[in-house]
């Protein structure tokens, strides 16, 4: 009898205390501070994109992405896989899948208190890679597997989601995956790893992945304006949302009117808004409009679905010239007697300040404009560095520098010193088109913008990149990168209370300025 009640009462005090025993598993494995993808991108490419419908599985959605290495690479068997970040292992079986190789799961708690769960799948085990004992801990970087020969081809199925740690889940799902609890797991590294930072401040999540419709508006305290699909909301300096209103009709962009804040909506028409939130007053313009506007100083350029590029005037309510057949806009630059506009099929226009067309030019891809301390612009195209002066003629000042899609060009405040970024190279130039020096710094991708912050330059994209550089060297001061692609719009601002303010894709992003330029500042 004694043996029994002593029996039972062992059983119902490890039933009582197994709760705790847990969580001080998680705590003993210590929180993801970073993250670092499980194998080596510059061998492995992506060959299978989160989300993306499969014949080959009843066209059910892909619940992560595939990392392939190539037959150069012999597939990359016998690779080994490492954990993207510190954890426990809640899931871990050579056979997990079966014939499709073996499942790790990884348990991550962030310093914000929630949990994460990484999987690895299609993996074997080798003498050199071991499969990690369920509820252990793992360390980011630990060797947790090795790529296995599977069906079609090896490769990693990499995931991260947000429940249900504890099996290895289908691969592909009937419901979109990220309603179901997936996540895009390049997306999750590279914006953690941002949010883990010390320079990170603040983030406001938006609903559109391709990033807000419309550049934000910064207002005279620091707060943001901002349109997110069909909603205007506004969002406090510290990154707080004050409030958000749905608009009862489709919306392409924001602009001002002196001190007005504007809305401009496809139909045209556009809207007062007040500070606290309230629609006030609205006019029609006539025009149709299917992008958002562009400022040139006192002119905002609108597109419209007839391909007509329209400049409104100062009141915003009357189109005083137009060009048509121009497709949307990429870039737009105002230098005083001479716009220069870059369209999405990559034309190059250069316009008077009436809305006269000057000259034209098709470029075999994007490219990135300044205007020249003397007159005129600067364009930066694969064919190198142009002059294009205020008669619309186009004259070449550096044919040994290609630039393209992802370069870009800054001059200083004082005109005597021009940076270029090829996407690889940063190089510095006199006024006189010397060269001074050039340092090379890792790749980056997208359409970038480059400018000068005191002793600092600021490379920003719309592929995530934010990178601080010493001004006088090219040296990096400090380095981070959100979730953008090819969709993404990119925005930044530096404001006067020190915070640096960056919108790409679907987050507007609170960076320490200070903190961030590290030895820099």
């Amino acid at each position: 009898m004694l043996f029994r009640f002593t029996t039972g009462l062992f059983v119902m005090l490890c039933l009582l205390f197994a709760p705790v025993a847990l969580i001080d598993a998680q705590g003993q494995c210590g929180f993801a501070d970073s993250l670092v993808y499980p194998v080596d991108t510059t061998v492995f490419r992506l060959a299978q994109d989160f989300a993306v419908r499969s014949g080959r599985h009843q066209g059910r959605y892909h619940t992560g992405e595939d990392w392939y290495a190539g037959r150069a690479n012999n597939y990359g068997i016998g690779t080994p896989v490492r954990a993207a970040a510190t954890g426990r292992v809640t899931f871990a079986s050579p056979i997990g899948w079966g014939r499709d190789g073996g499942v790790v799961v990884i348990e991550h708690t962030f310093p914000d208190g929630s949990i994460a769960y990484s999987q690895y799948g299609h993996m074997a085990e080798t003498d050199n890679a071991r499969f990690p004992p369920q509820w252990s801990c793992v360390r980011q970087g630990d060797i947790i597997g090795a790529i296995s020969n599977v069906r079609p081809a090896p490769h990693l199925h990499f995931e991260i989601k947000t429940s249900d740690g504890t099996s290895p889940g289908p691969g592909y799902h009937w419901e979109e995956p990220v309603r179901a609890g997936w996540r895009k797991p390049s997306k999750f590294v590279q914006n953690w790893n941002a949010w883990l930072q010390p320079a990170f401040l603040w983030r406001l999540d938006l609903a559109d992945e391709s990033g807000p419709v419309t550049a934000p508006l910064l207002l005279d305290d620091n707060s943001l304006l901002y349109l997110d699909a069909n909603r205007l909301g506004r969002v406090s300096p510290d990154g707080r949302s004050l409030w958000r209103i749905n608009l009862d009709r489709l919306a392409v962009g924001l602009t001002r009117r002196g001190a007005d804040l504007l809305i401009a909506y496809t139909d045209g028409s556009m809207q007062r808004v007040n500070l606290d939130g309230t629609l006030a007053e609205r006019w029609e313009t006539g025009i149709a409009l299917d992008s958002a506007p562009l400022d040139t100083g006192e002119d905002t350029l609108l597109h419209t679905p007839q391909n007509t590029l329209v400049a409104f005037g100062a009141d915003r309510q009357s189109a005083h010239w137009q060009v048509e057949n121009t497709a949307t806009l990429l870039r737009a630059v105002n230098a005083g007697g001479i716009i220069g506009l870059l369209t999405r099929d990559y034309r190059l226009l250069t316009l008077s300040a009436q809305g006269t067309l000057l000259n034209q030019a098709q470029l075999r891809e994007a490219a990135s404009l300044t205007p020249h301390p003397q007159g005129g612009l600067l364009a930066y195209t694969h064919s190198g560095l142009w002059r294009i002066r205020e008669d619309g003629t186009w004259e070449i000042v550096l044919e040994d520098v290609p630039g393209g899609r992802s370069s870009a060009l800054t001059w200083t405040a004082d005109g005597q010193q021009l940076f270029l970024f090829d996407g690889r190279i940063l190089r510095a130039y006199s006024r006189e088109f010397v060269l001074l020096w050039q340092v090379e710094l890792p790749p980056v991708s997208g359409l970038l913008t480059l400018t000068e912050h005191d002793t600092v330059l600021l490379l920003t994209g719309q592929h995530g990149y934010i990178t601080a550089l010493q001004k006088s060297t090219g040296n990096i001061c400090g380095s981070t990168r959100i979730f953008g692609d090819d969709r993404a719009q990119a925005w930044h601002h530096l404001g006067a209370d020190g915070i640096l303010r960056v919108a790409v894709s679907d987050q507007i992003l609170g960076l320490d300025w200070r903190r961030f330029l590290g030895g820099c500042a």
